[in-house]
């Protein structure tokens, strides 16, 4: 590993969610580790075993002045952001679970060697969602928020114990696809307000999720702004068609899909039948429950090696209407 040279930042905090892509990540933070070592880093090395520990090591690191190496997956990466957001703490991200969306959005390398040495090279500021509840609550989320259908699986799959690995979110989107759920939004983008029924939503900072879904495939994390996806009421035929689409960003003609860019989004989503209230999903992750206001803070996330510039959503296109 010979371009990896400690100039500065020689104490660095290494973090692995050992769990990760079915336990493979662990071997893959001591790889890590041994590359900083050999490299002459000064490394602490930790697996926390929950968020709370999570939080509490990346909050220290942040008031030394530490490097942070994260080791994982979106999850993962998402509670480490929650202590990194709006500091001047440069965070690198060796990209080791079973989605690895936001690496994919900032073009960090996925070979772990490589990922490594660009852990260590100059942070690059990133643009980050703040999510703000009514009672004052304060997350953030580095690459996708939604709610609606796209939330549900994510529930769905996370409570199964069976299948494991990407499978179970196939089985997941299956189980939901049977029994389709209508939601009710009114979304304020800016100053301007939707209203109508929608099968999901999602806010893009960068432009997959779910294993490489570009929901959003012209969203990146420099450009100020995030991109609002809406797709609205359709069938769940036409929305199982549609969803294969979305690992080129082919789905973003279909009527059925809406695209809006904005800085500020006060969102809330009810189910149709229940008038329940919806929950909200970054990363993954639960952040609440709606109504909440999603916040672009641009440059609110420094991030060793990425590359933000824009990538040009694919040029094939949906002519099934």
């Amino acid at each position: 590993m010979s371009q990896l040279r400690p100039e500065c930042d020689l104490d660095v905090l290494l973090m692995t969610n050992a769990v990760a892509n079915r336990g493979r990540a662990e071997a893959a933070g001591y790889e890590v580790q041994t590359y900083l070592e050999r490299a002459g880093y000064r490394v602490q090395h930790v697996m926390p075993p929950d968020v709370a520990s999570t939080d509490s090591l990346v909050r220290e690191a942040v008031s030394t002045q530490k490097r942070i190496v994260a080791v994982g997956g979106d999850g993962f990466i998402h509670y480490v952001a929650q202590g990194c957001a709006e500091t001047q703490a440069t965070l690198g991200i060796v990209p080791a679970g079973t989605g690895n969306d936001f690496a994919l959005g900032l073009n960090l390398p996925t070979n772990t060697e490589e990922a490594t040495q660009a852990a260590m090279t100059a942070a690059q500021p990133c643009d980050i969602l703040k999510f703000e509840s009514e009672a004052g609550k304060t997350r953030y989320g580095a690459s996708i928020a939604t709610a609606g259908f796209s939330a549900a699986v994510n529930i769905r799959a996370d409570a199964m114990k069976w299948p494991r690995g990407p499978l179970k979110y196939t089985v997941a989107t299956l189980t939901k696809l049977l029994r389709l759920q209508r939601y009710e939004f009114q979304i304020t983008v800016d100053d301007a307000t939707i209203a109508g029924t929608c099968l999901m939503i999602a806010i893009a900072n960068t432009r997959a999720f779910g294993g490489g879904m570009q929901i959003a495939p012209d969203a990146h994390a420099s450009s100020g702004t995030a991109d609002l996806v809406i797709i609205r009421n359709t069938s769940a035929l036409t929305l199982l068609r549609m969803l294969p689409k979305t690992f080129k960003g082919a789905h973003i003609n279909h009527p059925a899909v809406e695209i809006i860019s904005g800085t500020e989004f006060e969102v809330q989503i009810i189910d149709a039948d229940s008038s329940q209230t919806c929950s909200l999903r970054a990363d993954g992750e639960d952040v609440g429950s709606l109504p909440q206001t999603v916040t672009v803070v641009s440059g609110g996330l420094r991030v060793a090696g990425a590359s933000v510039g824009h990538v040009p959503a694919s040029e094939a296109r949906d002519t099934d209407k």
